[in-house]
């Protein structure tokens, strides 16, 4: 039988509460009758910690230079079409970083000359599209491209 999981994944063991494992079974049953979603315990506990060291990221854990750069990389990835360039106000959508954060990452990378930015047409842009590019010195960066 194949696995509905990538290559990349391991089968942990840990050891739960009694009380914790009543409380999951509970939130269980009650996604089963009031949101008709019949859910395992490893689904939830997964989503579970993924959304808590997406929160511990968020609130600036884990902030290692090198742990940025990768994030940052893999979500311009995902991204990319054929030119290369990424639109700068999806990379913070999909990314959902402090702008503080992500304007650091993005002008660390523009400095060691691993990105290029593009500046464009901002009148097909929304507001808020807008104000989610990138300004520097007076210009405002539309798209960015990774230096490979």
């Amino acid at each position: 039988m194949l696995s509905p999981f990538p290559h990349g994944s391991s089968v942990i063991s840990l050891r739960l509460s009694d009380a914790l494992i009543d409380r999951l079974d509970q939130y269980l049953d009650w996604m089963e009758v009031h949101q008709h979603q019949k859910l395992s315990r490893n689904h939830v506990l997964r989503l579970a910690l993924t959304e808590w060291l997406e929160a511990e990221e968020a609130k600036g854990a884990m902030t290692h230079p090198d742990v940025l750069r990768e994030r940052f990389h893999n979500a311009y990835k995902s991204l990319r079409k054929r030119k290369g360039r990424v639109a700068i106000h999806r990379l913070r959508h999909l990314l959902h970083w402090p702008t503080d954060r992500f304007d650091a990452v993005l002008e660390h990378l523009r400095a060691e000359s691993e990105v290029v930015l593009h500046r464009g047409d901002a009148s097909r842009l929304s507001d808020e599209e807008r104000r989610l590019s990138y300004e520097v010195n007076g210009q405002l960066y539309l798209t960015l491209a990774w230096q490979d």
